[in-house]
C-alpha cells in the first residue's frame, strides 16, 4: 500500500539526514508524516464503521430551538457489497440514511436535512369500542305522512370508529396532506375515506385545502369525536349537522386566538355521494371562533385544570340549495333533511298527502360558547334553521319551515386527569313538534392521559326526531339508551 512504502521510506531516510538536515528535507519529511497520519485516520474510519461503530455528526432538528440534548444523529448502515473483480476498486458499502423515525403526537418520519428533503409523514390512528342498550318507552310512532313504524328494544357491541390518519407535507413544506380512513361496524364494516385532501400553506391566515372533509356548520361537529363530554355528540347538534363533502376549503388564523374556517362545496350532506346523484347547485359554509382570555385547547372539559378561566365564543352559517329529486328518486343529500318529528322531507305525504317535495334552499346558523376553570366546564350552542323556497309536485300547504333547537352541557373533574362527570340537555323543535334528550356520564381516565378513556353514559330520549346509528339514537326513540365505551389513541 502507498502509505506503507511512504513509511518505510521515511524509516530509512530519518537517520540519514541527522545534523546535516536541509530545510526543505525536514518539510519533506513533515509532508510525509501528515500524508501518513491522514490515510492512517481513514483507515482506521473505515475499520470502525465495518465494526458498527462510527463518529456521530450531529444534524440540528428544526424543533429543537438550538438545544443540543434535542439534536438528531444520522444512521449508517452497512450494505453488502456485490461480488467485483479482483483488479477492480471495491464498491462503498455504507449508506448514510436520509430519515428517521419518531414519535411526536403520532409516529412521525422526518429527513435528518428538511431542506435537501422536504417530506413528513406523521401516523396516528384511534378506536372507540362501544356496548349500548336501549329500553323503549313506546311501542311505535307515527310520522306526519301518517305511516306508523315500530320502536325495537335493541343491545349491541359495536365498534364505532377505527381510524387510521396520514399527514404531512411533500415537496415543498407548504405542499400538505391528509388521508383520515374510518371504519365501523354499523357502517356495513367497510372501510371509507372519511377525509382526505391536498393543501397549500400561504401562511399562519390561510391555507387552501382542496377535497373531501366536513363542512364548517356548528362547533362540536367540526371537534374531534374523542373529546366529547358523553359517549357521543349531542342530539340535537347531530340534528342539525352538515355532514362531509368535497370542495375547497380556506383555513385560519385571525388575530392571536382566532380561527375561521369557509367552504365551497358539492353539499350539505353529500359524503359519500357520487356526482350523478348530486345536485346542480353549491353549498357555501363559514365558522369561526375567538378565545379571548387566552388558546381554549382541543378539550371542552377542562382536563389541563385551567389555572385561569378560558372562554371560546364562535358561530357558523350555511347555505345549502337543494333538489330533492331527479326522475322521481330523492337524492341522498336531499333525503337527510328530516321534520322537527322525525318525517323525512322528501318523503311522499311529508307535507301534504300525496304530495312529494322536489328542491328547497336550506340556512343555518349556530352560536356557540364554552367556558372552563380548575376543573370546571360548561359548553353550549344554539340552531336556527330555515328551509325556505319549497317546492314540490303538488300544491303544499307552506313553503317555508323554520326549526330551532340546543343543547347545554357541563361537567367537573372529581379527581383532575383521572375521573369527570358530565350532564346534559338537548332539544329539537319546529312546527312538527319537539324531541328532548336528558343524559349524565363520566369518565375515566385510567392511565392518566386522555389518550386512554373509558365512559359510562345513561340518556332519557323523548320523541327523537334524529336517526343516527354513530350515536345510536333512532328516530322515534322514546326510552332509555345506556352506552358504555373504551376509547384510545396513539
Amino acid at each position: 500500500m502507498a502509505w506503507c512504502a511512504m513509511l518505510l521510506s521515511t524509516i530509512w531516510s530519518a537517520p540519514l539526514l541527522g545534523q546535516n538536515a536541509t530545510d526543505a528535507q525536514i518539510e519533506h519529511l513533515q509532508w510525509q508524516l501528515q500524508q501518513q497520519a491522514a490515510e492512517l485516520a481513514e483507515l482506521r474510519s473505515r475499520l470502525d464503521q465495518r465494526e458498527g461503530v462510527f463518529t456521530p455528526t450531529f444534524v440540528a432538528d428544526p424543533a429543537s430551538c438550538g438545544n443540543s440534548s434535542l439534536q438528531r444523529l444520522p444512521l449508517v448502515a452497512d450494505v453488502p457489497s456485490p461480488f467485483t473483480c479482483a483488479d477492480s476498486p471495491a464498491p462503498e458499502s455504507f449508506y448514510r440514511l436520509n430519515y428517521y423515525a419518531d414519535y411526536d403526537h403520532g409516529f412521525v418520519i422526518r429527513p435528518f436535512d428538511a431542506e435537501k428533503f422536504p417530506f413528513e409523514m406523521k401516523f396516528n390512528g384511534w378506536g372507540q369500542f362501544r356496548y349500548h342498550a336501549f329500553s323503549r318507552g313506546v311501542t311505535s310512532w307515527t310520522d306526519n305522512a301518517g305511516i306508523t313504524r315500530p320502536v325495537r328494544n335493541r343491545d349491541a357491541f359495536d365498534i364505532e370508529r377505527a381510524r387510521l390518519m396520514f399527514s404531512g407535507h411533500f415537496i415543498a413544506p407548504q405542499l400538505g396532506y391528509l388521508v383520515l380512513l374510518d371504519g365501523d361496524t354499523d357502517g356495513a364494516h367497510a372501510v371509507d375515506f372519511f377525509y382526505y385532501y391536498l393543501s397549500w400553506k400561504f401562511s399562519d391566515s390561510f391555507e387552501l385545502q382542496l377535497g373531501k372533509r366536513k363542512v364548517p356548520g356548528t362547533r362540536q361537529w367540526l371537534m374531534s369525536s374523542r373529546r366529547t363530554r358523553l359517549d357521543d355528540r349531542p342530539m340535537s347538534l347531530d340534528f342539525f349537522r352538515p355532514n362531509l363533502t368535497v370542495g375547497l376549503f380556506g383555513v385560519g388564523k385571525w388575530g392571536e386566538t382566532g380561527h375561521y374556517e369557509a367552504m365551497v362545496g358539492n353539499g350539505y350532506f353529500s359524503s359519500n355521494a357520487p356526482n350523478s346523484s348530486s345536485d346542480n347547485e353549491l353549498t357555501f359554509a363559514f365558522n369561526n371562533y375567538v378565545d379571548p382570555w387566552g388558546k381554549f385547547g382541543e378539550q371542552i372539559a377542562d382536563y389541563e385544570y385551567s389555572e385561569q378561566p378560558l372562554v371560546r365564543l364562535g358561530h357558523s352559517m350555511v347555505y345549502s340549495p337543494q333538489q330533492g329529486i331527479v326522475d322521481g328518486v330523492p337524492l341522498d343529500e336531499a333525503d337527510f333533511i328530516r321534520l322537527s318529528d322525525g318525517t323525512r322531507l322528501t318523503e311522499t305525504g311529508a307535507l301534504a298527502p300525496g304530495v312529494t317535495v322536489n328542491s328547497f334552499n336550506v340556512y343555518l346558523y349556530g352560536m356557540d360558547a364554552a367556558w372552563k376553570y380548575r376543573g370546571w366546564s360548561v359548553d353550549a350552542e344554539v340552531f336556527l334553521r330555515w328551509i325556505q323556497q319549497i317546492e314540490a309536485n303538488g300544491p303544499l300547504p307552506r313553503h317555508q319551515l323554520f326549526q330551532h333547537g340546543f343543547y347545554v352541557e357541563g361537567g367537573k373533574f372529581l379527581i383532575p386527569g383521572v375521573l369527570d362527570i358530565n350532564a346534559r340537555y338537548s332539544q329539537v323543535a319546529g312546527d312538527y313538534g319537539t324531541g328532548r334528550e336528558y343524559g349524565a356520564g363520566m369518565n375515566w381516565y385510567p392511565l392518566k392521559t386522555s389518550r386512554v378513556k373509558i365512559s359510562l353514559d345513561a340518556v332519557k330520549l323523548e320523541n327523537s326526531p334524529l336517526q343516527n346509528t354513530s350515536s345510536d339514537i333512532m328516530v322515534g326513540d322514546t326510552g332509555t339508551l345506556i352506552r358504555s365505551q373504551f376509547q384510545a389513541e396513539f
